[in-house]
């Protein structure tokens, strides 16, 4: 897998709204290592009618740097729907030796085009609620096996599709090393601080743009000792976690559990991250990783549960079962839906097996899925006291929400053309101490239907849920609205 040659990537947003920003992003990681030259790049798009667009851009850049990055400005004109965009980079390094390869020069990976749709309506979701991206991580996420993306990339993209704020969940066993020398030790505490500043920088300079929540993935020990991962919702001070950073050999237990760490913050809402996903025998044993429990989601100070992260995938389906198993015992915990990307904003690339391969897929793709909150603005703060309630919205495109009133529910829920008319809305209600929910009520949309509104005695449960689903495919599930 070893070539002495840096990272260099062609990415963009997988999505566009209407009057936002159009741009495609030239990365290159390592080049302080190996310091190259990228003489040009050529860009085709086309869209599903066959409209073809090209660009040329004539460079000569040289990049030393250990991230370097470069945003190119694109067209909407004579383009719409679905595109896809092929991306020739050349570029010569310090030998002397030229390269051209399409969209990224990651050894042994099919070479693809990128895949942009340009919406053409604003997306279905009511003022007052503010989308965001829930799981991610920044360039201050860098280990032997991925890197993120810079702030203000991540800022500029989660503009373009349709983000109201990103919480950055950088790992904690990251901020004890630096981020251009990954097994180099350095202060945490002054790492995270850093990280901190630019975020808080890049909000007060483009106060327009989303919000960058800095906060953590800490690394924290469940009720038997295994090393799961918290969200942490914008905190003051670092919370150290390096269990399964796999830096520190086999000495991989938790330097804090989950309790600890729980105590230690204020008032600051946390999320089980991928609470159910699937955990291999090599990462049980050697990162010492498990995963959350029944036992480890009790406390009142754990707001939610991130089972949607980025497909619909086994450990979507378990940890669904995992929330309302809690719910069915009456605590307000809410879903979390997020993608775990790092950068991947247009696809993923990771490490399929060690020293060996890699693999490629678009189900971790920043802002693709996203929790929505209702908020009087999307400050921090307020962002901060919205998810300390009980409502929330996860989706990849469409809109659904119950609210109680006068004994009476509401429910709402809406789509777009992008994402197509609803197919089925269906109420779930369950009651403490029932061993499943059940069906209250459904809607089923023959003609094109964009919207539903309508009021319902209240049923004769705990709690309610609501679920959407569009004939493209897309969802919407509602947190669970409990009677008293």
């Amino acid at each position: 897998m070893y070539k002495p040659w840096p990272e260099m990537i062609l990415d963009a947003p997988f999505q566009v709204l209407p009057g936002k920003p159009f741009s495609v992003y030239l990365l290159v990681k390592d080049a302080d290592l190996y310091p190259v030259v990228i003489h040009s790049l050529k860009l085709r798009l086309q869209d599903s009618q066959g409209n073809v667009v090209e660009q040329e851009h004539t460079l000569n850049v040289s990049c030393e740097t250990n991230l370097f990055h470069q945003s190119f400005s694109l067209s909407r004109e004579g383009l719409r729907g679905d595109i896809r965009l092929w991306g020739w980079i050349t570029a010569e390094n310090a030998r002397g030796k030229a390269v051209r390869f399409l969209c990224h020069n990651f050894p042994g990976l099919e070479k693809r085009p990128l895949e942009i749709r340009l919406l053409e309506h604003a997306l279905p979701h009511p003022q007052g609620w503010f989308a965001g991206e829930m799981h991610c991580h920044s360039e201050f996420s860098s280990d032997p096996v991925e890197f993120g993306a810079p702030l203000r990339l991540m800022q500029e993209t989660a503009n373009s599709v349709g983000l109201d704020f990103v919480l950055c969940t950088d790992h904690s066993y990251d901020f004890n090393y630096r981020r251009d020398r990954f097994l180099e030790f350095t202060n945490a505490d002054v790492n995270f601080a850093e990280y901190q500043k630019q975020a808080y920088a890049l909000n007060s300079e483009r106060p327009d743009f989303p919000t960058l929540v800095p906060g953590e993935e800490v690394s924290c020990g469940n009720s038997r000792g295994e090393n799961v991962h918290l969200l942490v919702f914008g905190h003051e001070k670092f919370l150290p976690g390096l269990g399964d950073g796999g830096r520190r050999g086999f000495n991989n237990h938790p330097d804090l559990s989950l309790t600890e760490v729980l105590n230690r913050l204020n008032g600051v809402p946390t999320f089980a991250a991928h609470p159910k996903a699937k955990i291999g025998w090599l990462e049980r044993k050697i990162f010492r990783r498990g995963e959350w429990r029944e036992e480890d989601v009790v406390s009142p100070s754990l707001r939610g549960l991130q089972f949607w992260n980025g497909n619909l995938g086994a450990d979507y389906r378990d940890g669904k079962a995992f929330w309302i198993q809690q719910l069915l015992q009456g605590r307000k915990i809410l879903p979390i839906a997020a993608n775990d990307a790092h950068g991947d904003f247009n696809q993923n690339i990771g490490v399929k097996l060690p020293l060996i391969s890699l693999y490629q897929a678009r189900s971790h793709v920043f802002g693709k899925v996203r929790t929505m909150v209702p908020s009087p603005t999307k400050s921090i703060a307020d962002l901060r006291t919205a998810f300390l309630g009980e409502s929330c919205v996860c989706t990849d495109g469409p809109f659904v929400n119950l609210t109680f009133e006068n004994s009476r529910v509401k429910v709402e829920a809406s789509s777009s053309g992008d994402f197509g008319s609803l197919q089925s809305v269906v109420i779930y209600g369950g009651k403490t101490g029932a061993q499943e929910e059940v069906l209250c009520k459904e809607w089923r949309f023959n003609e094109a239907t964009m919207g539903l509104d309508e009021t319902l005695p209240a049923p004769v449960f705990d709690y309610i849920r609501v679920e959407a689903v569009t004939r493209n495919g897309n969802r919407a599930l509602s947190s669970a609205l409990f009677i008293s």
